[in-house]
């Protein structure tokens, strides 16, 4: 196997079994812990674990973990720096594949699945705006629904700072789901409390434009 993948030859359309697997089919697999993602993931894992190198996953799973399951394109792990070494050697060129051009992201053939790498300890989101909340070390990890992660106030604030639309669109699910109040706030960091508030008024905008949610 090369130890490295050019991304161009990733393939679009996913192998399962022998034969293509439809993007929307994935979907449904996804929710069912079946198919490519999952896999990736469960493989990472114990892969991980057998080699002794300590992990937490966030990322789609963290969302999973935490009462919000959505479909993901791939996985995300932090790993210690030293880890994140100890992994290349071990695994790079035999098991997976660095793909050129992006230091952190690796494929794992068997499943044609990408996972990215975020370094314990580093600033996490975008660092123009973010200079105090970093990425967690495995030490914080915690075993949620079978999925060791980050606790609910970390994985918000990971979201948060990173100010897409797409990572506070899964703040509103989060809070949705885990049925969050203002109050919340007081457990997430100081920077990011107006952000997620932010979000509690966009859940209490949609609930007044969905009318089944708002007669209840």
């Amino acid at each position: 196997m090369n130890a490295t993948i050019d991304a161009s030859q990733i393939p679009a359309i996913r192998q399962w079994e022998g034969k293509p697997l439809s993007p929307a089919y994935e979907v449904f697999m996804f929710h069912d812990e079946e198919g490519p993602v999952p896999e990736t993931y469960r493989r990472l894992r114990d892969h991980l674990t057998a080699e002794g190198i300590e992990h937490v996953f966030i990322g789609a799973f963290a969302l999973s973990a935490h009462q919000y399951r959505r479909a993901t394109e791939g996985v995300d792990v932090c790993l210690r720096a030293e880890d994140v070494v100890r992994l290349r050697e071990r695994f790079v060129g035999s098991v997976y594949q660095a793909v050129e051009g992006r230091p952190r992201r690796f494929y794992d053939p068997q499943t044609q699945v990408t996972f990215d790498v975020l370094v314990a300890g580093q600033l996490a989101g975008r660092t123009a705006r973010n200079n105090v909340i970093r990425f967690p070390d495995p030490d914080e990890g915690q075993i949620v629904h079978g999925i060791r992660t980050v606790s609910l106030p970390r994985l918000i604030e990971l979201k948060l700072v990173t100010w897409r639309y797409q990572d506070w669109a899964d703040v509103v699910k989060l809070i949705r789901h885990n049925r969050l109040s203002e109050e919340f706030a007081e457990q997430l960091h100081p920077l990011v409390r107006t952000a997620y508030l932010q979000c509690v008024d966009e859940m209490h905008d949609e609930d007044r434009y969905d009318r089944e949610v708002h007669d209840q």
